[in-house]
């Protein structure tokens, strides 16, 4: 039997070895569950991070159900749509596209004109999706249908709910529904100042902003055109020789707010002791190239805003400083290559009314001005030759409520720090001031 050499030995090596490597990777696998069990939460948030960066499928297919629902409320079909919208709502957990879906269905049953129906969703929308970034607009949805459907008391608490609880921007849903609710009650005064503060509150040029304009400057005119005694209305006591006009001219008041507000016609013969309302205003007018329209501002900020003709390509309306000049009613239109072109006259493009702008820096045109139509269809588009045009009622409305030297500012863009407040402004308008006469050339 052959000899062997160091057998022994060679074994006792070979089985320390493998212990050793035992260990190591014993060792090692320790380790890797160790570092396991401690990121794995790490590793869980950077999932759910690459998540919100990155939409998966799931994210995707759901936009795409979103956006065929809007598709089918596009297309009229609407019984269709009633199911799957129901089918959809039980299974989605993702609270803004459930708010999506929700407001849809709203929608949905008020164009059937089911509003009881659809105030019933929108209260179980509310419940389920409190956490919604979208929760303010979801309430006052909810506090219109109840308006609609004679439960004024809901609405109201919602409204008020709303700008108790809202932040800055979306409290003016509250404060313009309880606006709406305080003009239904015929309380003028306390509905202006609530869509004031809507108009205030609210993000600029935003529907609710729009909303709020609308009903402010509706309820600014009635107030300051009618009898109602406001706290910055004044009374004058008509005095010996007094006549409407030199009562204006006192007073810096227009004789047509004079008349309008105290219910009198221009030839009225006033009496001794005579007492009228009138309302002191600096107005100033910002007219905003970009987008035809035009805001008359007074100390606590936009009164009422106006859609206006501008001038069109080539004519464009000149951006610059100006004040209003001596004001005519009914004015002839000096037609270039017609002559005189008396008022009255279908042809006659100035309307009613005629109030020149009076250039207050050098390089501006001296023949521009504010004036009616007689194609309201153009109210809104650049088709003037760069005068500011008006429909025929508001040129009348504007007419009484400005007195001469009211400053016009043209811009390209009207700002917030425009507009509130006029008190910080320098310029204010002053009673006597050189005026042009109407246009010659043809910028209407």
């Amino acid at each position: 039997m052959p000899k062997q050499y160091f057998s022994s030995k060679k074994n006792a090596d070979n089985t320390l070895f493998r212990i050793f490597i035992g260990v190591i990777l014993f060792l090692i696998a320790g380790y890797l569950i160790y570092r396991f069990v401690h990121s794995a939460p790490e590793l869980i948030s950077k999932e759910k991070i690459v998540e919100k960066l990155l939409p998966t499928s799931s994210t995707t297919s759901t936009n795409n159900t979103l956006e065929q629902f809007k598709k089918m409320f596009e297309e009229s079909q609407f019984y269709e749509l009633r199911n799957e919208l129901k089918n959809y709502v039980k299974k989605e957990k993702q609270i803004e596209n459930l708010t999506e879906a929700y407001l849809l269905w709203i929608d949905l049953e008020l164009k059937l004109n089911k509003p009881n129906d659809a105030f019933s969703i929108a209260e179980e929308t509310i419940q389920k999706c409190e956490t919604s970034s979208r929760i303010p607009y979801l309430k006052y949805h909810y506090a219109q249908i109840a308006e609609q459907i004679g439960k004024k008391d809901i609405a109201r608490s919602t409204y008020q709910d709303i700008v108790d609880r809202a932040s800055r921007g979306n409290r003016a849903y509250g404060y313009l529904g309880l606006a709406r609710l305080e003009q239904q009650g015929n309380d003028k005064i306390k509905a202006r100042d609530l869509a004031q503060k809507a108009a205030m509150d609210a993000e600029w040029d935003s529907q609710v902003w729009n909303e709020s304009l609308d009903i402010l400057g509706k309820l600014n005119v009635e107030i300051i055109f009618s009898n109602i005694s406001t706290p910055e209305s004044k009374v004058y006591t008509v005095q010996k020789g007094d006549s409407l006009i030199s009562i204006g001219a006192k007073l810096n008041t227009p004789v047509g707010m004079l008349c309008r507000a105290n219910q009198l016609d221009e030839n009225t013969i006033l009496r001794l002791n005579q007492t009228l309302k009138y309302t002191p205003k600096d107005f100033r007018l910002y007219v905003e190239r970009s987008k035809c329209r035009a805001f008359l501002v007074d100390e606590q900020g936009i009164f009422k805003r106006y859609k206006v003709g501008l001038g069109k390509p080539g004519h464009e309306t000149t951006l610059g400083t100006y004040k209003i000049g001596n004001k005519q009613k009914n004015p002839t239109w000096f037609k270039p290559g017609e002559g005189a072109i008396p008022a009255g006259d279908p042809r006659n493009e100035l309307g009613t009314r005629w109030m020149p702008l009076v250039p207050s820096e050098p390089g501006l045109p001296t023949d521009l001005g504010l004036h009616g139509t007689i194609a309201p269809e153009t109210i809104g588009t650049f088709s003037s030759n760069g005068c500011i045009r008006f429909y025929p009622e508001e040129v009348e409305e504007i007419y009484d409520l400005i007195v001469r030297s009211t400053p016009v500012i043209i811009k390209e863009e009207v700002k917030l720090e425009d507009v509130y407040p006029l008190a910080q402004t320098e310029e204010k308008p002053a009673t006597s001031e050189t005026t042009a006469n109407p246009p010659s050339e043809d910028k209407n």
